[in-house]
C-alpha cells in the first residue's frame, strides 16, 4: 500500500502542466487567510499567505494549536507551508486544483525539544521539534472574475510526517495506512488593498 501510494504520488507530480482554464484568466488577488482542522498542525490552525506565478505557488504562515484535553499535553505549532499547484480545471461552475507541497513544522510544548537538556547523553537524541510534513491536495473554488478575489476556497488534504515514513520503512509492523492523516480547511481571499 505504501509503495502504491507512493508511486501514484510521484507521477501525479510529475505530470505536465495541462489547465483547462482558460489562458486569460487573472489571478484576482494573491493574498489568502486559511483555517484548517488537523493536518499535522494541532486540532485547528490559522493562517496568512500569498500565492506566486500565476497561483501556482503558494506559501503560508501558520499558527495550530493542540488542547492539552486532546493529546495530555498541550501543544503550540507554527508551520511555513508550500504547496505546488500541478493541475487544475474547471467542471460546471467550480475550479478544482490539484497541488502537493510540504510544511516546515515548529513544535512548542513541555516534552519537545529542539536540544535536549543536559541529563540527555550527549548526541544520543535528535531534535523533535522540528519536523517536514509532506502532502497532496485538492482544493474548490469558484473562479475569479472582475479582478475581485475569489471565492472562499475548500481543500482536502492527505499527508505524513517525516518520522512516521522513516518508522513505516524501518519496521514492517507498522502499516502504511497508519502513517497517513487528512485534514480539511477553507480558504479567505484578502484585498489587494487590505495588505498594501
Amino acid at each position: 500500500m505504501f509503495a502504491l501510494f507512493t508511486t501514484a504520488f510521484l507521477i501525479i507530480s510529475i505530470l505536465p502542466l495541462h489547465d483547462t482554464i482558460p489562458a486569460e484568466e487573472t489571478i484576482a488577488s494573491p493574498y489568502y487567510a486559511k483555517m484548517q482542522y488537523a493536518g499535522n498542525m494541532g486540532l485547528a490552525s490559522a493562517g496568512l499567505g500569498k500565492t506566486y506565478f500565476k497561483d501556482r505557488l503558494a506559501i503560508d504562515f501558520n499558527y495550530g494549536y493542540l488542547p492539552k484535553e486532546i493529546n495530555g499535553s498541550r501543544v503550540h505549532t507554527l508551520a511555513m507551508k508550500s504547496a505546488y499547484q500541478f493541475k487544475k480545471h474547471q467542471v460546471s461552475i467550480f475550479c478544482i486544483r490539484y497541488y502537493t507541497g510540504i510544511s516546515l513544522n515548529y513544535a512548542i510544548t513541555d516534552n519537545i525539544y529542539l536540544s535536549y537538556p543536559d541529563y540527555f547523553p550527549s548526541d544520543y537524541y535528535n531534535s523533535n521539534a522540528i519536523h517536514l510534513n509532506p502532502f497532496l491536495g485538492i482544493r474548490l473554488t469558484l473562479p475569479e472574475k472582475d479582478n475581485k478575489p475569489g471565492a472562499i476556497g475548500i481543500y482536502a488534504e492527505l499527508g505524513t510526517v517525516d518520522y512516521k515514513i522513516w518508522y513505516a520503512i524501518a519496521n514492517k509492523e507498522i502499516k502504511s495506512n497508519d502513517i497517513w492523516n487528512l485534514c480539511f480547511g477553507i480558504t479567505f481571499p484578502l484585498s489587494n488593498n487590505l495588505l498594501k
